[in-house]
């Protein structure tokens, strides 16, 4: 029997491209309230992972996607990001632990305070955000009861086709409709685009990676950076006229203290996974190009 890898959380923006990298030949999905191509519905806060998988022998490995990833609503509702991002989460390890199948769980640079940046995965997770707390209890968890994991910290992804709504998209679209911007010029990060988030995944599916490690973009960025780097690619095909207020992200009405500088370092991933990670400058062509192809 050839076996497959499990998708939990296949909905997700990473989800929906990791199988269609991987396929139905591949990888088994689920989802929860959207549902995919191929899916299973499952809902790790009221079901069991033993009523959608009956012969746990034919898959291979767990990729952990599930969750409320938005730090906003997980502080709006405590209760129920709880219960989606830990009491769920363990409920899954559990089941995976007795059936002696490995997890690769995806994390977030938000398990870190932002005092310093530019992390590596020896330095000392120090959460602010609720979200990043329920990230780091999991992470916890895992070292407390598997002897061979993955843990992958995500930093903000992105994706590279008009319309998808992620970082770069979203601020193409706004150079094109609005005469002001208000932005950011404090906050760092390291945007990583959603291909090499799926090549990190399979690296550590294939090159049997384990332990921790950050998948995040070769650049440390600002906001303002990011807008910059947007507004260069647009102005290959038309003028930009747009008045950028730079502020703080502090001046921004949030219901947590962002952390300023979650920016991680991905040297041990490109040396253990040899990967070679793509440039936001890079992505802001091809959705320039994608989006004025025709004209």
């Amino acid at each position: 029997m050839k076996k497959r890898h499990l998708i939990l959380g296949g909905s997700s923006f990473v989800g929906l491209h990791l199988y269609e990298l991987l396929g139905p030949e591949g990888a088994i999905i689920t989802y929860n309230t959207r549902p995919v191509l191929d899916g299973i519905q499952f809902d790790s806060t009221t079901a069991e992972l033993t009523e959608i998988i009956t012969n746990p022998e034919s898959i291979d490995q767990a990729i952990l996607l599930l969750g409320d990833t938005n730090p906003d609503s997980c502080i709006a509702d405590r209760n129920r990001s709880h219960l989606v991002n830990v009491e769920g989460i363990k409920r899954v390890l559990d089941q995976l632990e007795k059936w002696n199948i490995r997890p690769i769980f995806t994390s977030s640079e938000f398990v870190f305070d932002g005092a310093t940046g530019d992390y590596v995965e020896s330095d000392q997770p120090n959460p602010i955000l609720l979200y990043g707390k329920q990230k780091l209890e999991i992470e916890k968890y895992l070292f407390d009861t598997f002897d061979d994991f993955v843990i992958l910290r995500l930093a903000k992804i992105y994706g590279d086709n008009p319309d998808d709504g992620t970082l770069f998209d979203d601020l193409i679209k706004n150079i094109l409709t609005k005469s002001s911007m208000r932005v950011a010029a404090d906050q760092k990060f390291s945007p990583v685009y959603v291909g090499d988030v799926c090549d990190a995944i399979v690296a550590a599916l294939d090159k049997n990676l384990h332990g921790t490690y950050h998948v995040a973009g070769p650049q440390r960025l600002t906001r303002l950076e990011c807008l910059e780097t947007a507004i260069a690619s647009l102005e290959y095909y038309r003028p930009v006229r747009l008045e950028i207020e730079a502020c703080s992200i502090y001046d921004f009405d949030l219901p947590e203290k962002r952390p300023q500088d979650v920016s991680m370092n991905p040297a041990k991933l490109v040396a253990d996974a040899h990967m070679t990670l793509r440039t936001a400058a890079e992505s802001c062509q091809v959705i320039t190009q994608r989006m004025f192809a025709d004209q």
